[in-house]
């Protein structure tokens, strides 16, 4: 009798906490109930202990179609692990090798990808040129489609890698249609096929398939929506239709059937699971978080496994926590700014904050700031994968770092070229490289990939200097044609396609494309410019020739 009650007590105590958690929950993502508001599925589970599904929201505003549980939403980017997937079954199979070159595949590719494996187009160290980046630095605009076909003619075009292959991590979708075209040419079936029978089918997700024409073919395929303001919403139009990067469409059960897979893989899944677990090292030494189709890393000290991705009127989160056994899925039908936002309010309410207790751990010591260091490093750095600066600077004794708004931390010495940045809640690290005549700094925030910053000279041009970045430029890779020329402030650029746009020197030869890229004069032994490198998100020193000079 008192065993019987003290079970008893247990589960009344656990289904008391069930409910507390799904009121939580549902405070989380109230918002998407509002009148004729889009939403989405929210469905988390820990172990056998807690099971949380719910829908929010309009599958369709117009016709006032409620969201459940069978809704059918463009998952983004969570489409990649299928598609890395897919290759493990191929690699299983014996059909390719990872370790093959991909012109072995796609023989069309220029002659710099020999460099490219298959594994780099998983690990997203390729170096390739991502899309839809590159297609905007080409004339796309916003709303512009952009198919399988147009990715793979471009690629071909491609001169030159933003890095040899291994060097870095740099997320890119071009990578990830490459490994679909490849499971084209290996399966001599079209991809949409051949996952569904290989893939999808045999996970037991019925309602899973890809549709890269967009037409939205399932009876419960929500509408997708763009918020043109508050609690105002049309609907929005997906031109990114190439397939392996993106249109997967899914469901919030059959996503948790594959989260199923990594927390207890059937026999048939657990080999292909181990292949896309595994991390590949890069060429430095340092460990790549992406793994092949997923990210393994750590939220707040917490073991994760995950992907997530964000397209026109669509939001998705897929994440495996497995020591605590924890999957959660978020999926929305609008582009939710807060989306991630809410996630980390749901994360809070499931997972103890672990990161915390190891950083008060960490004992730190600071050294007395050599002064020597201090004036070598001093200067402006880039970031050329984000593109942003930061600024290191000496003042009263105190090294500081400084941000681009003119925020700045003072850093603290605690090696013979490593800092922390004091004045903010976290663990930051900022070491110092000479590399040839250049000093890198390299800032590592917590779990957080490592962000590389090189110093740049800062001098501005002087007037007759930015008018000689003036004239015609081309890209051959690109077949397009950007113009410089000057105006009342200095000089704008001007594209058939983009129009007109403003442009700011930010250092010698460095000049800003109104946030949207940034272009860096090459001059010949004369001091003539001959073109130009352009830079922007994920595309790195497109070259411009120079055509002739502006009148």
């Amino acid at each position: 009798m008192i065993r019987a009650s003290i079970v008893a007590i247990i589960i009344a105590f656990s289904a008391s906490l069930m409910a507390q958690n799904t009121k939580e929950i549902d405070r989380v993502f109230q918002d998407w109930n509002q009148k004729n508001h889009p939403g989405g599925v929210v469905i988390v589970t820990k172990g056998n202990s807690f099971k949380y599904e719910k829908s929010f929201g309009l599958a369709n505003v117009q016709y006032k179609v409620s969201n459940g549980l069978e809704s059918v939403f463009n998952i983004a980017s969570v489409s990649k692990p299928f598609t890395a997937l897919g290759i493990a079954l191929l690699s299983e199979n014996g059909q390719l090798s990872v370790d093959d070159n991909i012109k072995k595949y796609l023989p069309e590719l220029p002659d710099f990808s020999e460099r490219i494996k298959i594994r780099h187009l998983l690990n997203h160290t390729s170096g390739l040129r991502s899309t839809p980046e590159l297609f905007g630095v080409a004339g796309w605009r916003d709303g512009d489609a952009i198919y399988t076909d147009d990715v793979y003619r471009y690629l071909c075009k491609q001169n030159d890698l933003n890095f040899e292959p291994s060097d870095e991590f740099m997320y890119s979708n071009s990578n990830y249609v490459l490994l679909a075209l490849i499971i084209e040419k290996v399966t001599g079936e079209e991809f949409a096929s051949w996952m569904k029978s290989n893939v999808f089918a045999p996970l037991g997700m019925d309602n899973t398939y890809v549709d890269a024409l967009n037409d939205q073919a399932h009876v419960n395929a929500c509408t997708p929506y763009f918020e043109k303001e508050e609690n105002s919403f049309i609907r929005a139009e997906n031109a990114s239709l190439e397939i392996g990067a993106s249109n997967v469409y899914s469901t919030g059960p059959d996503l948790l059937k594959w989260l199923n897979q990594l927390h207890s893989p059937e026999k048939r899944w657990a080999n292909a699971i181990n292949f896309m677990l595994t991390t590949d090292t890069l060429n430095s030494g340092k460990q790549n978080s992406y793994a092949r189709g997923l990210v393994v890393d750590k939220y707040k000290g917490n073991n994760r496994i995950y992907h997530e991705g964000g397209i026109m009127g669509y939001v998705s989160f897929c994440m495996y926590f497995p020591d605590e056994q924890l999957s959660v899925i978020v999926l929305c039908n609008y582009l939710d700014y807060h989306a991630h936002q809410r996630v980390d309010m749901l994360l809070s309410m499931l997972l103890d904050d672990k990161s915390q207790k190891n950083q008060s751990s960490e004992a730190i010591k600071t050294l007395p700031l050599n002064p020597e260091l201090a004036k070598d490093v001093c200067g402006d750095y880039w970031n050329w994968n984000e593109n942003y600066p930061r600024f290191i600077r000496m003042e009263k004794d105190t090294l500081w770092y400084v941000r681009a708004n003119g925020v700045q931390s003072p850093l603290s010495q605690i090696g013979d070229s490593t800092f922390t940045i004091g004045g903010i809640k976290a663990l930051v690290k900022v070491r110092f490289e000479k590399h040839n005549e250049h000093t890198v700094m390299y800032v590592q925030d917590g779990d957080k990939s490592e962000q590389q910053l090189k110093n740049y000279d800062n001098t501005l041009p002087t007037e007759a200097e930015l008018m000689s970045f003036c004239g015609s430029f081309y890209s051959a890779e690109l077949e397009t044609t950007y113009t410089i020329k000057p105006d009342n402030n200095g000089i704008m650029g001007y594209h058939s396609r983009h129009g007109l746009f403003g442009i700011q020197a930010i250092g010698k030869d460095f000049v800003n494309w109104s946030d949207f890229a940034y272009a860096r004069y090459v001059k010949d032994e004369k001091g003539t410019i001959t073109g130009f490198y352009l830079t922007t998100t994920r595309v790195r020193n497109v070259w411009f020739e120079r055509q002739y000079e502006a009148d």
